[in-house]
């Protein structure tokens, strides 16, 4: 295995009625929290009482800033750090998914950086400070409750970036399988997949290639995954299937599944970020169209070979062996509901040049442009607009 560095400061608190230990946990970290939630499924779902009364019991004084969406938006951040500040809040409280919870994390750290808060995300600064973050989920998928990363949309360009730093950790996460029991099937899917994604990018484009204990690490992660998933989706108050759907998530992208890998590159999620970026598709849907169309372009990579054997059980051995791989990833796509071509999701064929440049844009800002050629961007795209390559 390659050096690495792990670090994780987040305390967990999982299962059932685990926001009873709020109240205990969060008594020194502040006493008036900025509550970042979303377009009103914790009100439909009985999760906005539950965290108000838990408020209440901890005496903390609390603004409320709603209305964050999927994709969540650059002017939203700019608009909660406004409020973060006018009312002096101690720290930031995320009630929701993925979205929340970055959008949470860039009014921590912009609270102290208004005006740098795009250069954090276009990688030309990095935050110096933020807000203490505390997370309690209600949908399985991104890991944001247990990572370093926090994904914005800038609503005036449609460029859709990351922001990776060590002081936008959660202080406390709050992981209670009970509270996705009401995520409809679509949303459940899209968020399984999102989640298998941050694994399978690196299980196929990892720099050390041996078998080792990550490895071992990642093939489970995605077995569970793909398992859980379509037990949730057709069971969705199962709570064994709930639970380790929301760990699975957790950990995928916790730094755990990548250590020891080396370099290892997210190019399915920059050509996907432009589809969330300037059509506001769901993540994880724009993930599986993505996904499968690099598995048609990339027959021939050995570690998806690899990922075949060992997640999927299919001894390759020959093309009639990665066929079948592919086949039998298309029944789990079919399973989730998540098997679509762009041009089934009515996307312009006219935008297809558009969001190549668009997504080779998002790799230069990685600084990774100069591994993947135009032509390979092409080709996925295409692949997944028509089901195969450029006509």
């Amino acid at each position: 295995m390659k050096n690495f560095e792990f670090y994780l400061p987040t305390k967990v608190f999982f299962g059932k009625k685990v926001l009873r230990q709020f109240p205990k946990e969060v008594s020194g970290i502040g006493k008036k929290a900025l509550w970042v939630f979303g377009r009103g499924s914790i009100m439909r779902n009985g999760v906005y009482d539950q965290v108000k009364e838990i408020l209440k019991k901890a005496k903390i004084e609390y603004i409320e800033f709603g209305g964050v969406k999927a994709n969540p938006l650059l002017s939203k951040v700019l608009e909660g750090i406004k409020v973060a500040k006018e009312e002096k809040v101690d720290f930031i409280l995320a009630t929701g998914g993925g979205s929340v919870i970055d959008t949470a994390k860039a009014i921590a750290c912009g609270v102290f950086a208004e005006e740098k808060i795009w250069d954090f995300y276009e990688r030309k600064d990095f935050p110096k400070q933020a807000l203490p973050i505390i997370a309690v989920p209600t949908i399985a998928g991104t890991g944001s409750e247990l990572n370093n990363i926090s994904v914005i949309v800038n609503d005036e360009t449609k460029v859709k970036l990351s922001m990776n730093s060590p002081w936008i950790f959660p202080k406390f996460t709050f992981l209670d399988p009970t509270f996705t029991f009401t995520v409809p099937p679509d949303y459940t899917a899209y968020g399984a997949f999102d989640a298998f994604s941050h694994v399978f990018e690196v299980f196929i484009s990892r720099e050390y290639k041996k078998d080792c204990l990550t490895e071992d690490l990642m093939v489970a992660l995605m077995k569970n995954l793909m398992k859980w998933s379509k037990a949730a989706m057709y069971d969705p108050t199962n709570y064994e299937a709930r639970a380790n759907l929301m760990w699975a998530s957790s950990l995928a992208l916790c730094g755990l599944s990548k250590a020891g890998m080396g370099k290892y590159r997210f190019f399915i999620h920059a050509l996907e970020h432009t589809l969330s970026g300037v059509y506001d598709l769901p993540h994880g849907l724009g993930l599986a169209v993505i996904t499968y169309a690099w598995m048609k372009v990339y027959k021939k990579n050995k570690l998806l070979h690899k990922f075949f054997e060992k997640v999927l059980n299919i001894k390759v051995e020959d093309k009639i062996s990665v066929e079948m791989g592919i086949e039998v990833f298309e029944n789990w796509l079919r399973d989730l509901r998540l098997l679509y071509t762009l041009k089934d999701l009515k996307l312009p064929q006219e935008d297809l040049e558009y969001l190549i440049d668009k997504a080779y844009h998002i790799l230069t800002i990685w600084q990774v442009a100069d591994e993947y050629s135009k032509e390979e961007v092409s080709k996925v795209f295409y692949t997944a607009y028509f089901g195969e390559s450029k006509p």
